[in-house]
């Protein structure tokens, strides 16, 4: 059970007497001791939660916009032939880009305040999002889908009693 927590331990310590012995720069990795005693000094200031809620609330915002439009391009990619042929593509092309890259075009399109962290975060969320949520789409059993026609469900029906139900596992992985 502790091999994970024994294992991160030993690590910085590992980096803590690198650093110490002077083969590790502390301007490549800091000190674990300085980062631990900084983030003590920043609780007790009061300073740790001034700089943590903004960051906490453009992770929330950016990654709440990027899962929501990546789960309706999903599911749409997952129901419509045409959506497919069109997005999938685009998609593909976008998934394997460092996002961070992307971070310079973002600050000229979205200016340098809070609108390209959001956009950032949520392109960030976006793309995995639409991958799981397409590939869980067209992995729910066919033979469902059919048993709901042959009950004379709605189309919509189906979507929302069959398809996202059966789909919601890998939308949420």
């Amino acid at each position: 059970r502790g091999a994970g927590l024994g294992g991160g331990v030993v690590l910085l310590l590992f980096i803590e007497w690198g650093t110490r012995a002077g083969w590790i720069s502390n301007l490549t990795l800091p000190r674990p001791s300085d980062v631990g005693a900084t983030l003590v000094g920043l609780a007790r200031s009061g300073m740790l939660w001034t700089h943590l809620v903004p960051s906490l609330t453009r992770l929330v915002v950016g990654a709440a916009l990027g899962i929501t439009v990546g789960i309706g391009v999903g599911v749409m990619i997952g129901l419509f032939s045409y959506v497919r042929a069109g997005f999938v593509p685009l998609v593909a092309a976008m998934f394997p880009i460092p996002k961070i890259a992307l971070l310079p075009l973002f600050v000229i399109w979205f200016g340098i305040d809070e609108g390209s962290k959001y956009a950032l975060i949520a392109l960030g969320t976006f793309t995995p999002t639409v991958v799981s949520t397409y590939g869980a789409v067209d992995n729910v059993d066919r033979g469902l889908i059919r048993m709901g026609q042959s009950f004379n469900l709605s189309w919509w029906s189906i979507v929302r009693k069959i398809v996202l139900p059966g789909a919601l596992p890998g939308i949420l992985s």
